[in-house]
């Protein structure tokens, strides 16, 4: 196996194959390599092998997608967002009425214990939606700060940048560290 594109081939198919079936698949799939580089020439045995790994892409994407673990953590992701936006509403809306400032830092402290208790139980519900839910709030801070059309003042937009996703990362390594201390 000297050729760029089959190591390329092979690590990326690798990537692709389940866990449990890839050792023996990736195996089988060397071992038949192989036995062609001896009876055909080295072009036509590389060929064979590209074609069975092109072959394989379609339904092996289509495992991936119905074993689907990825999109139930992509959905308690979104759940949480979700909430995450729904306390933020509440709390602003509470805020709003009692203070005349937009930009308020009781704002950033109401919410950050809120987050991490949303990142507590969207972490609880499935393993690493914390951690995407950390990423989408970071996403959308980002966007929100590229394209705002009114100036929040820097200390808010740093702020933000920093309590959305370290509440949601925090809440969700509460539930490793309580099964540490066990």
């Amino acid at each position: 196996m000297h050729y760029p594109a089959l190591h390329a081939a092979t690590w990326i198919f690798s990537w692709l194959v389940p866990k449990d079936i890839r050792e023996p698949l990736m195996g089988d799939l060397a071992e038949e390599y192989a036995l062609r580089v001896k009876t055909v020439s080295s072009s036509a045995a590389l060929k064979w092998y590209l074609q069975q790994i092109c072959m394989s892409i379609p339904p092996l994407l289509w495992t991936r997608l119905t074993r689907a673990v990825w999109l139930s953590t992509l959905g308690v992701a979104v759940l949480a967002y979700f909430t995450v936006g729904v306390v933020q509403l509440i709390i602003r809306w509470v805020i709003s009425s009692s203070s005349a400032t937009v930009y308020n830092p009781l704002d950033l402290s109401m919410i950050f214990p809120m987050v991490v208790l949303i990142g507590y139980f969207a972490e609880r519900l499935r393993r690493r939606s914390a951690l995407v839910l950390g990423a989408m709030m970071l996403i959308a801070i980002t966007a929100m700060t590229v394209w705002a059309t009114e100036a929040a003042p820097l200390w808010f937009r740093v702020a933000w940048f920093v309590v959305g996703p370290a509440a949601a990362l925090i809440g969700g390594a509460l539930p490793s560290l309580r099964r540490a201390r066990s």
